[in-house]
């Protein structure tokens, strides 16, 4: 099994619930763990991620991907594409009105992690506008969702109320963050197991 974790917007690869299933995950000889960047240009994003997935399909491997935030979001886009199962912890299902809203655009921006700085650009969100159609395409029986109430960044009662139709997981208080994440990875594994 390959289990790929896609960070949040303005973090990187060496994210914290990234680092936490590198430490949990390292006991299993049968898991491969990689945490992946992306640019932090949404305009790029999808294209580069899709790119390491086809290169684990054309090497016969078909990952399970681990999404937060921003990462929940390009997790449903390639699981959409490429028929992955997936597992989305406090998703952040429409980027561009969350954008919007924080007044980003034209904005520079810089990454909390790398330091890398950037500039939101008006084109970059119309092209996460027309991503954001295939959200209704998502695959209820091959995704996972994750929710603490307590989210301070996005509000947990709209993804679900898009994930009406999916049992939801959804723990009171935490943040955005997802506190005590280490004691989901058992039943995410499960769910990644299921057939």
């Amino acid at each position: 099994m390959k289990i790929i974790y896609i960070h949040g917007f303005l973090s990187t690869s060496n994210a914290q619930k990234a680092q936490i299933l590198r430490r949990e995950l390292k006991d299993y000889s049968d898991i491969e763990f990689q945490s992946v960047d992306y640019p932090d240009d949404l305009e790029y994003s999808i294209e580069s991620l899709s790119e390491i997935i086809k290169k684990d399909l054309k090497a016969g491997v078909k990952p399970f991907l681990i999404g937060s935030s921003l990462g929940g979001f390009l997790s449903i886009i390639l699981s959409v594409r490429f028929d992955l199962k997936i597992a989305l912890i406090n998703p952040c299902l429409y980027p561009s009105a969350w954008i919007k809203k924080m007044g980003y655009i034209g904005k520079t921006l810089t990454n909390f992690d790398s330091g890398e700085s950037f500039e939101v650009r008006p084109e970059a969100v119309a092209y996460v506008e027309q991503l954001e159609k295939e959200l209704t395409s998502y695959r209820k029986d091959k995704t996972m969702v994750l929710l603490q109430t307590g989210d301070e960044v996005l509000d947990y009662r709209y993804s679900l109320g898009f994930f009406k139709d999916i049992d939801v997981d959804v723990e009171g208080g935490g943040s955005h963050r997802y506190d005590n994440f280490e004691s989901k990875i058992g039943k995410i594994l499960k769910f990644f197991e299921e057939n």
